[in-house]
């Protein structure tokens, strides 16, 4: 029985998986000072690390979805979550923090593209750049959300404090009155 071109394309993807996932995640961690990086590159214990482990698990998820192997938005949605949240409270720029998603695209014509010209599957490789794309704009909308949530935390936090400053301003004002 023969594969389909889809099924082919996923094989494929699926024995490139671990030395593009490898590549990737270097690539991630290495935007993080190299002090921070050390923690995160070498403990994959997700209770040890949780930073590092939501780092990979996202980039994992993300690989299966742009390669067809995760159909479902919802669950590419809960393996970014964490990613995006903890991008969102990072000193990264909004480029720097989202960009990241980019980084697997080199990567995938280095290691899929030729083998899918070579055997007639250049449609399929060129849907899973789309689904790349699709999935990096899914994680821009979250980054955006994530920080307009940050930024109100602090307005908040900033108008707690402020209450509390005309509390103490009022209270002196009434002892010295």
């Amino acid at each position: 029985m023969q594969m389909n071109r889809n099924d082919a394309f996923a094989e494929l993807c699926r024995t490139e998986q671990e030395q593009i996932l490898a590549q990737w995640n270097e690539a991630v961690f290495a935007t993080y000072p190299l002090d921070t990086t050390g923690l995160a590159r070498t403990r994959e214990d997700q209770f040890r690390n949780p930073g590092g482990h939501a780092i990979r698990l996202a980039l994992e998820e993300t690989y299966k979805a742009v390669s067809g192997q995760l159909s479902s938005e919802k669950l590419l949605r809960g393996a970014l979550v964490m990613f995006v949240k903890l991008r969102a409270v990072q000193t990264f720029t909004p480029v720097q923090a989202m960009g990241v998603m980019y980084l697997l695209k080199p990567l995938l014509r280095e290691r899929i593209l030729p083998a899918c010209l070579q055997n007639g599957l250049l449609d399929e490789y060129l849907e899973a750049e789309s689904r790349l794309d699709t999935a990096a704009l899914l994680a821009c909308d979250m980054y955006v959300a994530s920080r307009v949530q940050v930024f109100e935390e602090r307005v908040g936090e900033i108008k707690r404090q402020h209450a509390q400053i005309v509390r103490w301003a009022q209270k002196k004002e009434k002892k010295e009155g």
